[in-house]
Formats: structure tokens, C-alpha cells, sequence
């Protein structure tokens, strides 16, 4: 009777197992030579791109399953590149990035939701130039054939938020919110 009962629970939890197995969150590579992460801010009145160099993400994701899954994304400031060399010089100074301060950005989400129109949002806490505030990184996740998966998303960085620019707060001068596009290229 021991070993009905042994058996009958190992089979239980085997098939417990099996079929929590499928909502695990998968973890996620990034190729960081076919990514990018760029970023689009105003300068006197007129729109400039840039793209941050350096940056890797851990991703741990199930899009059947998006409350498991986690997201951290880093980014070492100092690797900022808008094509322009005084510009680039200026941001990494303390009174934007403070890169020799603050060498790295971090997001790190607290929970991601699935909307109805298929797409997800992470929200999270993002630490740049050693302040942390709430925001919400919006993202398609979308898994082909072979395994590997796209991550194409954004966010909207209101700078003062974190003390970015200090001395710059004429928005006539400089822009105030900074949007950035996130576009990963992932194998498991």
C-alpha cells in the first residue's frame, strides 16, 4: 500500500512538474553585435539620434507565460554615440551622464503584462545617474522558428527625472523627454 501511495505521488508531482515546466520562463542571450539600443533627443529645436556602444541584457522569458519572466538591461553610459564628437564629450560630463560617477544605467523589471492587442509592458525601476524611478519598457517579443527571438520595444525618459542636463533646463535648448528603442536579436 506504501508503494501505491509512493508511486501514485511521484506521478502526481512528475506530472505537476511537466506541465508547470511549459509556463517557465526561458532565459534569453543577447547578440549585442546584431542589436541595438538607440535613442532619439532634441537639441536646439532639432531632433538627433544616438546609440549607447555597450549594453547587454538578461532576459528570462515566456511569451505564454509573461508574469514569470524578468527582464535587466545595462548600459555603460560612457559609450554613448551621437556622430558627434563634442556632443558625445558633453554627455558623458557630470552635468549630463557623469559617466566617471555613474558608470553604468540598469533597468530591472518588477512585473510584465501581456495587453490585448499581443504586445507587453515591463514596468520596472530604472537607475540612471544614481537615481532610481518607476517606468514601463513596452516591447514585442516574437519567436521564429529556429529559436531565436526578436525583442523590439521602447520607453520615454523624462532627463530631469534623473538629473540629467543639470543647468540645462530651457527645453527651448535642450529636450526634455529622451525615447529609446530597444531592438534584440536573442538565442536560448
Amino acid at each position: 500500500m506504501k508503494r501505491v501511495r509512493h508511486a501514485k505521488a511521484l506521478l502526481m508531482a512528475a506530472t505537476a512538474f511537466g506541465c508547470g515546466g511549459s509556463a517557465l520562463a526561458a532565459d534569453w542571450s543577447v547578440d549585442t553585435a546584431m542589436s541595438t539600443l538607440s535613442f532619439v533627443g532634441v537639441q536646439q529645436g532639432t531632433k538627433f539620434t544616438g546609440r549607447f556602444e555597450t549594453f547587454d541584457a538578461t532576459i528570462s522569458f515566456d511569451p505564454a507565460a509573461p508574469d514569470g519572466g524578468s527582464i535587466v538591461g545595462t548600459v555603460q553610459t560612457d559609450s554613448v554615440n551621437t556622430r558627434d564628437h563634442d556632443r558625445d564629450a558633453a554627455l558623458i560630463d557630470g552635468d549630463w551622464f557623469d559617466s566617471n560617477a555613474y558608470a553604468e544605467a540598469r533597468f530591472e523589471s518588477e512585473s510584465i503584462v501581456k495587453l490585448d492587442d499581443g504586445t507587453y509592458d515591463a514596468a520596472g525601476q530604472l537607475n540612471l545617474k544614481g537615481r532610481t524611478r518607476p517606468i514601463t519598457l513596452h516591447f514585442n517579443f516574437d519567436v521564429a522558428a529556429d529559436g531565436t527571438a526578436k525583442f523590439a520595444g521602447g520607453m520615454s525618459i523624462n532627463r530631469f527625472d534623473f538629473g540629467v542636463g543639470e543647468g540645462w533646463n530651457d527645453t527651448s535648448w535642450v529636450g526634455q523627454d529622451v525615447d529609446v528603442s530597444i531592438n534584440l536579436n536573442l538565442s536560448q
